[in-house]
């Protein structure tokens, strides 16, 4: 890329005639239709190839009144085009709090840019790309937004939990996920863990999810098993110059959707037979429980043993406290190992346990990520008799 050079007269520096918006379509993955564009900063080069003008805006070297001037430009460019969308879509614009922050009026250039330029503000999602500045002016900010009728998406979010108070207090309609963390999300592991949680905080604040970076299949993959219902990246196209056509990605999403869902019934189908073995052994240790006051270990070891995904097994008292020792899966054989360091221990506070007191005979808890074997799983407690309980842990993908 060419070195640009920016000076602080007024006058508009000439190298910035060849940075220009170009637009990424968001899709939605229930329609597969392009519902949104991303307005990106792009510079044209000597050979006509559009770069990305992202590093501009960090370049130490830029003044700060340089870069607010060259982000207004190109948003400005942005703006001019918004009436061009097709029907029922809007324009994400990115602004930096920064900028936001340092207003001291409560007049704000990009409704100016939208008045002068006739352009209806429910066509356009202000995203703010990072949520640094003063918390109280960016409040302010995002108010004068929203009575304008500008919706507000908070980008990268999970790059850092210190967001969490600011999306509170913001209450965005648009979440985006941190392209980085979501995409080793999509490995699995704690990663994956982090962004489900992550999915499950933005679902209850009521706003919009959309997986962005997304580059392959498996991560689309797993963005519909997140919830997200909108998603952005190479997949489908990278930011062009011109809106791309709402249908064009619509077969491919169609393609995608339905491998999604044969792979995930097939993982269903193979979860409730494991689940049902699992099931009729515990009836059948139920059965051999009712006139016992004692856990009949050996009898429980050899029944779970053929049952593919059992953790662990161990059996509590009433009131949660630990009776047994830990029995863990033999790697080989069919002598359980055994594992004293949680004898003695309460769980009446876990939520699968006091459940079995209101009424069930077995309760499967929520999914939670296994300490020991980092294995996502899930802890089945069984009530064998007045007395006892039965806690299995057992993969949740088994």
């Amino acid at each position: 890329m060419q070195n640009v050079v920016f000076n602080t007269s007024e006058s508009v520096p000439e190298e910035w005639d060849n940075i220009k918006p170009f637009f990424q379509p968001i899709v939605e993955v229930s329609s597969g239709r392009v519902t949104g564009y991303e307005a990106l900063a792009r510079y044209v080069n000597a050979n006509g190839e559009a770069v990305s003008a992202g590093h501009l805006f960090t370049d130490e070297g830029i003044s700060t009144e340089d870069k607010r001037r060259l982000d207004r430009l190109v948003r400005e460019k942005a703006v001019k085009r918004a009436n061009e969308l097709p029907d029922q879509t809007r324009m994400t614009l990115n602004i930096s709090p920064q900028w936001l922050t340092a207003t001291t009026t409560d007049a704000l250039p990009t409704l100016d840019m939208l008045h002068r330029h006739k352009v209806d503000p429910s066509r356009i999602v202000i995203e703010l790309i990072e949520l640094n500045g003063e918390l109280d002016s960016l409040c302010r900010a995002v108010k004068l937004y929203r009575e304008a009728g500008v919706r507000i998406a908070i980008d990268d979010f999970g790059a850092g939990f210190s967001q969490i108070d600011r999306v509170i207090a913001l209450e965005p309609d648009i979440i985006k996920l941190d392209m980085r963390l979501f995409q080793q999300g999509a490995q699995g592991g704690m990663a994956e863990s982090a962004v489900e949680s992550l999915v499950v905080f933005c679902a209850k604040s009521g706003a919009v999810i959309v997986c962005e970076g997304v580059e392959t299949e498996e991560e689309f993959f797993f963005g519909l098993r997140c919830g997200a219902r909108h998603m952005q990246g190479f997949l489908f196209s990278q930011a062009t110059e011109d809106f791309a056509d709402c249908d064009a990605f619509s077969q491919q999403v169609a393609e995608l959707r339905a491998r999604f869902f044969a792979a995930q019934k097939e993982k269903s189908q193979k979860t409730r037979a494991s689940y049902q073995h699992l099931m009729q052994a515990v009836e059948s240790i139920q059965q051999h429980h009712k006139m016992l006051n004692i856990v009949d270990v050996k009898l429980v070891s050899q029944s779970l043993l053929a049952i593919n995904g059992v953790i662990r097994f161990y059996a509590a008292d009433s009131t949660g406290e630990q009776l047994t020792v830990n029995y863990a899966r033999p790697i080989e054989g069919d002598v359980w190992i055994e594992d004293a360091t949680f004898k003695g221990y309460n769980w009446s506070w876990r939520a699968y346990f006091y459940q079995l007191f209101a009424g069930e005979s077995k309760v499967l808890s929520q999914e939670y990520l296994d300490i020991e074997t980092s294995t996502p799983c899930k802890t089945l407690s069984v009530q064998l008799n007045d007395s006892t309980v039965l806690l299995i842990d057992v993969e949740a993908s088994s």
